[in-house]
């Protein structure tokens, strides 16, 4: 018993590093950041670092986790597919949720069916069970960022609304870091009942930044929680899905590719699993390092200059991966790419939230987190078809120019979201 619960207490202990690294990282940046970091840790940078270790660690907690169990490699890879079905089924969902309910409800709500799923995990170790808690929980996630975007917007100034969705997006990136060190550690320690009893506690956690630290708003007037509402959304905002909507699902194939095509890339140059690895980390602590200066300059020069950058950087190095000849090459691409993510930490959500309209606002929300998923998802599945049929040099050289494409599309057809004469101004203030 006294190591079951020093194990649990170790595990809470680690899943929430990435929250003092945040902290630390940021008192050290200067006054200016310090401001924003102590309105916006307690209600968005802690819950975010919490969730993000969370999601990050069951990637590889649970494909092993059905493996253990007697599960093929086949089921163990599905496992982690229907919790991607599992998001985009409650996109939607989420935002009719959010118009009845609000967000800070909505995010409750999402914390605590993500720690039901988990302890359903932990407790009924068998393949149906694990199915049917991984779609609660996907879509659990869904409607906790659906929320998250809504709170922000009406929380955050649109002069500091970048900073505060790249500080959170680079808690993801930090947990991308953390997750996996966890579960790997908690395994080996506890094995996986206890590893997922850890992240049950810790989603019970998240439930209480959001209950103490989350101001309660109600609901907008303006907002319809009926399903009609989401046809309605769609039609009064159909210029603005069909290009910046568009744009984010673009970034978000470009992104989803560029992490299935790197070690695709280094596995056909023969490199070994450790020089493999070392690339990709290269890469991460580039994406890393340019959280926070994405979204000043978000704040300062606008979402489209870097969406552009973005979409433009990733193309390119994509587009260069067929060129590379050996490790030190695959090194500086993977920087690029590094480079290329970094500058596009939180735009996507940045700009959902300074669209959000006053009419429908929660099927918008919905509507456009769904597009993001589709683009994520969608990604690993082109890739694996392209390399099928055209090998994959001639995958790579398509991404790339998917990318440089989208760049090209956001300069022509995308406006800035991010001015003060702007609609989304007026709309914010009513």
């Amino acid at each position: 018993m006294y190591v079951y619960i020093s194990s649990l207490i170790a595990g809470l202990i680690f899943t929430i590093q990435p929250v003092f690294l945040t902290y630390y990282l940021l008192r050290h940046i200067g006054c200016r950041v310090s401001q924003l970091v102590r309105k916006f840790f307690l209600p968005v940078i802690c819950p975010a670092a919490i969730v993000s270790t969370i999601q990050q660690a069951l990637l590889v907690v649970l494909p092993l986790y059905v493996l253990s169990i007697g599960g093929t490699l086949a089921e163990s890879a599905m496992i982690i597919g229907f919790k991607g079905i599992g998001m985009m089924l409650g996109d939607l969902p989420a935002g009719l949720l959010l118009a009845r309910f609000g967000d800070k409800r909505l995010m409750l709500g999402a914390a605590v069916t993500s720690s039901l799923s988990l302890a359903l995990m932990a407790l009924f170790p068998t393949l149906g069970v694990l199915t049917a808690a991984a779609l609660l929980l996907g879509f659990a996630h869904g409607s906790w960022l659906v929320g998250r975007i809504s709170y922000v917007s009406d929380a955050a100034a649109p002069n500091e609304r970048g900073r505060v969705m790249s500080l959170s997006a680079g808690t993801i990136r930090l947990g991308n870091v953390v997750g996996p060190l966890l579960a790997g550690f908690m395994i080996a320690a506890q094995g996986y009942q206890v590893t997922l009893a850890v992240f049950t506690l810790s989603s019970l956690l998240v439930v209480l930044f959001v209950a103490l630290w989350v101001v309660y708003s109600k609901p907008h007037g303006e907002d319809s929680h009926h399903v009609a509402a989401l046809q309605d959304a769609v039609v009064d905002n159909r210029k603005v899905l069909l290009t910046a909507g568009v744009a984010s699902l673009a970034l978000m194939l470009v992104r989803a590719s560029r992490a299935l095509l790197l070690p695709l890339t280094g596995a056909a140059l023969l490199l070994d699993e450790t020089s493999i690895g070392m690339v990709i980390s290269i890469g991460a602590v580039v994406d890393t390092l340019l959280f926070y200066p994405a979204g000043t300059m978000m704040d300062r020069i606008g979402r489209k200059p870097m969406f552009i950058a973005s979409l433009t950087l990733l193309g390119l190095s994509i587009s260069l991966l067929p060129m590379a000849e050996g490790l030190w090459s695959l090194i500086l691409i993977a920087s690029l790419m590094g480079l290329g993510n970094g500058v596009s930490a939180g735009v996507i959500m940045t700009v959902g939230s300074d669209l959000a309209p006053r009419l429908n606002r929660g099927g918008f929300i919905g509507i456009w987190r769904l597009l993001s998923d589709v683009g994520s998802t969608s990604g690993p599945l082109l890739i694996g078809l392209m390399v099928k049929l055209s090998g994959l040099a001639m995958a790579s050289y398509s991404i790339g120019l998917l990318g440089l494409l989208g760049g090209a599309f956001v300069v022509k057809a995308m406006r800035e979201t991010h001015r003060k004469d702007d609609r989304v101004e007026v709309d914010r203030k009513g």
